[in-house]
């Protein structure tokens, strides 16, 4: 299969995902869908890229900004860290929706968060952390506290 087509599937699986995740956070069976097979599968595609792209006599390593350069030179690679961000990207939107739906935190507030952590990452996250310490009215913030909503 060609590296395109699998970057488009990546991408698209990945959309339809956040897509669900905002529309049907309340539903359980989106966390196990999601968990389950989604993470899963891409999880196995990144595996066998991943080792394609850095096995063997691949060029490059992890102890220097020039050297991950180097190691992300090929296009194997590059598709396995894209559909790493993919999934971290989603599994940290799941997160935040489950953790959201437990503290009563409206869909429409998540909707930057889940944007933002979507196309910046981290970026979404923090926002998520400010808006759960707004709602908490507390810092700094235990991810497993019993007590909810204060």
């Amino acid at each position: 299969m060609k590296l395109e087509l699998i970057f488009s599937i990546a991408n698209s699986t990945a959309f339809i995902c956040w897509i669900l995740l905002f529309i049907l956070y309340q539903k359980r069976w989106v966390y196990r869908v999601l968990f389950s097979f989604v993470f899963t599968a891409m999880a196995a595609v990144y595996l066998v890229f991943i080792l394609k792209g850095i096995g063997g006599d691949a060029p490059g390593g992890f102890d220097s900004l020039a050297n991950v350069k180097l190691l992300f030179s090929n296009d194997e690679p590059v598709l396995a860290g894209w559909i790493h961000y993919l999934v971290f990207d989603l599994f940290v939107g799941m997160w935040i929706c489950h953790d959201a739906d437990k503290r009563k935190i409206n869909r429409w507030v998540l909707l930057p968060c889940l944007l933002l952590t979507f196309m910046l990452g981290p970026t979404g996250l923090l926002l998520y952390f400010i808006i759960r310490v707004i709602y908490l009215k507390k810092f700094p913030q235990d991810p497993y506290a019993e007590n909810m909503v204060h």
